[in-house]
């Protein structure tokens, strides 16, 4: 992952990100560099290769013809497995391009063999696929639905995958949820995975598992699975693994809207935690300072006032691990990225034992 200017961006990419008004893309995901190193090690098997068959047939006389036949069609077996190796480790990268993912503010570009457009109104449907490896759970890869039914997959080649399935996470969700919530509204049931969601409550394996709005306590979401539970019981009325689980953020807000309906309790809240110093500056009016980040109720300034953005025109403000995501609204389509080192932003503190995702992004208000 590289965050990238506009003359970094390969002249097919910016033309593609054009033609398609995804705006500019900030934030390139690279496959790692060992998945490249097949392209180096291919042609120095080829060289070896080469100097011990040449040196079999040059010294053949000299050298060779003196052992015995088993040994001098050994030197001459080794010099073609080193060819084999060669021919083995160059195929692969030929016939399967690596992939490399463009993010730009209204969707992806998906490029292997082609350039495919991901915008992120027109995903249907996102989920991973996790594995468990030596007692712990690994992210193996995100895989895509868009609307024309194309599928796509993202594996963890790429770096820092679980970043970038949050950010997917979030828009995908911002796109879905309001149509999931209409049909919700429409008494229409909704479908996500093993278990299905309806105006009447949960059901799993086709209604022979029921638990009605009445009896809903409330959700636990970590970063393998999803339980629900029962008023009143210990144990959860059933425990869904997230590894192949449709839009899982979805479901949640569904589930959420649906219990704020029925006015049942959702989570059991964190005890709360005192308020900041810096929340009681900001409602006073003060600018509060995080490096080259600097915020208060007009807006953001970034580089210590070089730029100054308006909350009106700020659609998200994301944190993450190493950088910090601002995207602007539906006017200018921008992406403004700082390194975590220039901004000295603190990590939010969850309030509910809901697992919070990996990138946290922030609604301006």
């Amino acid at each position: 992952m590289r965050l990238t200017s506009e003359k970094q961006i390969p002249q097919k990419i910016q033309a593609c990100a054009h033609a398609y008004q995804l705006g500019v893309p900030r934030i390139v995901y690279d496959p790692q560099s060992s998945s490249r190193l097949s392209l180096f090690l291919s042609p120095l098997a080829f060289v070896v290769s080469a100097l011990i068959v040449g040196a079999y047939v040059t010294f053949y006389d000299q050298i060779f013809s003196w052992w015995p036949l088993w040994q001098s069609w050994m030197v001459l077996g080794i010099g073609l497995a080193w060819f084999l190796i060669g021919f083995w480790m160059l195929v692969p990268a030929l016939l399967t391009p690596s992939l490399c993912v463009f993010l730009c503010p209204k969707g992806l570009i998906y490029q292997r063999y082609r350039c495919d457009v991901i915008r992120w109104e027109d995903i249907v449907q996102l989920d991973k696929t996790l594995k468990l490896e030596q007692g712990s759970t690994m992210l193996t890869c995100y895989r895509l639905q868009r609307s024309d039914g194309a599928v796509f997959v993202l594996d963890n080649d790429l770096p820092h995958l679980d970043r970038l399935g949050g950010f997917m996470e979030r828009e995908v969700s911002r796109h879905l949820l309001p149509q999931a919530l209409a049909k919700y509204e429409a008494e229409a049931s909704l479908s996500f995975g093993f278990l299905e969601v309806s105006p009447a409550g949960l059901s799993m394996q086709q209604g022979q598992y029921v638990l009605p709005w009445s009896e809903y306590e409330c959700l636990s979401l970590d970063e393998t699975s999803i339980s629900l539970y029962r008023q009143g019981d210990n144990q959860p009325w059933a425990t869904l693994s997230l590894s192949g689980l449709p839009n899982v953020w979805v479901l949640k807000g569904v589930i959420e809207h649906a219990t704020k309906r029925a006015r049942v309790p959702l989570v059991e809240s964190a005890p709360a935690f005192a308020q900041p110093p810096q929340l009681a500056l900001y409602a006073a009016g003060e600018t509060i300072s995080f490096g080259a980040l600097s915020l208060n109720r007009a807006g953001v300034f970034l580089k210590d006032g070089a730029r100054f953005l308006p909350w009106d025109e700020i659609a998200s403000f994301g944190i993450g691990e190493h950088e910090v995501i601002i995207k602007c609204g539906e006017t200018s389509h921008e992406l403004y990225t700082l390194p975590s080192g220039q901004s000295a932003i603190p990590p939010s503190r969850p309030t509910h034992r809901l697992r919070p995702l990996p990138t946290i992004f922030i609604t301006p208000f």
